[in-house]
């Protein structure tokens, strides 16, 4: 019974041994390649502003469905505008694994020939030494101009203010008009009008109106309970380029003694700057650098809707003040 135990066993490890000798190998670095090339198309863009400066750069790649690459480079900000400058690669591909592995190179060949450019496919991004990490897949090249000239020269102004309130009594005047109606003249004749088929046409009017005083229970301000105040103005000289700026906030609590505020709290914050993006996300949200002029900086967070159009600043919508 041992016997066939083991003639048993050998038979079906000989028979495991023969399909796994005709299975086919995999080939991990092949479908490494796979991925990251269906992964690899379309915009890769990053946006950053220099420590030293108030000028922003941005970096984008656009890896086209048929094997092409544009890279393109711009920088903006005060009294600086380089225009986007495109490079076009013919063809790209996989290098070798770089920083432990996490990171592969990318060759790009120049479509007017030349040597090739090495970067890195790095974190779902592409990173380039001395530029900003491109990990956004969005066309910032189109936005930030567009963007740049729809916040410039204006002030954006948002007016928070709430009251505390009583509930009161006030007389009101409603009004309840009473309406006829009569055969409608000829102007000219005189004759009373009618319609393609003999009938009279009649016309609305006032008959009589009357007027009531009403008590009506209503909740009125008494005094200021919460200021909140900003303004943010941004401008860009056309022939400089030099970017000024102008930030106001006023944030101010009150408590009530009596019909009297007595002020809790109260901020008041005014200065003027030099600026430009610090980041660009898109065109709907992105960061401003206020540099002082003791060079100190301030970020403004800033959320941008063109359909109203308004700004988000510290979540109080500001809106431009005619």
């Amino acid at each position: 019974m041992k016997n066939k135990l083991l003639v048993s066993a050998c038979a079906m490890a000989l028979l495991a041994s023969v399909f796994t000798s005709c299975k086919e190998k995999t080939d991990f670095d092949a479908i490494v390649d796979g991925v990251s090339t269906q992964t690899l198309k379309g915009y890769f863009s990053g946006a950053a502003a220099a420590d030293d400066a108030v000028v922003m750069s941005v970096l984008q790649y656009n890896f086209a469905d048929d094997g092409t690459v544009e890279r393109t480079v711009m920088s903006l900000g005060d009294g600086v505008y380089k225009a986007p400058e495109t490079t076009k690669f013919s063809s790209w591909s996989f290098g070798e694994f770089v920083n432990n592995n996490v990171a592969r190179k990318i060759k790009l060949n120049p479509a007017n020939g030349g040597d090739p450019m090495e970067v890195e496919f790095y974190l779902g991004g592409i990173m380039e030494e001395g530029q900003p990490m491109a990990l956004d897949i969005n066309d910032k090249v189109k936005d930030i101009v567009p963007t740049q000239d729809a916040l410039t020269g204006k002030k954006w102004f948002g007016n928070d203010t709430t009251y505390y309130k009583k509930d009161t009594t006030v007389n009101i005047m409603k009004y309840d008009t009473v309406y006829t109606y009569k055969p409608k003249k000829d102007p000219e004749t005189g004759k009373t009008m009618k319609d393609d088929e003999g009938h009279v046409i009649y016309e609305q009017t006032i008959k009589s109106v009357d007027s009531t005083l009403v008590p009506t229970k209503m909740k009125v301000n008494i005094a200021p309970k919460t200021v909140d105040i900003r303004s943010l103005e941004l401008y860009r000289d056309a022939s400089t380029l030099a970017n000024v700026g102008k930030w106001k906030v006023i944030a101010k609590t009150f408590t009530l003694k009596g019909t009297e505020s007595i002020i809790e709290t109260d901020v008041e914050d005014e200065y003027e700057f030099k600026w430009c993006f610090n980041s660009f996300a898109s065109a709907a949200a992105f960061q401003i650098k206020a540099r002082k002029a003791n060079g100190k900086d301030e970020l403004i967070d800033v959320k941008y809707d063109a359909k109203i159009p308004a700004i988000t600043v510290d979540k109080q919508v500001l809106k431009v003040e005619e």
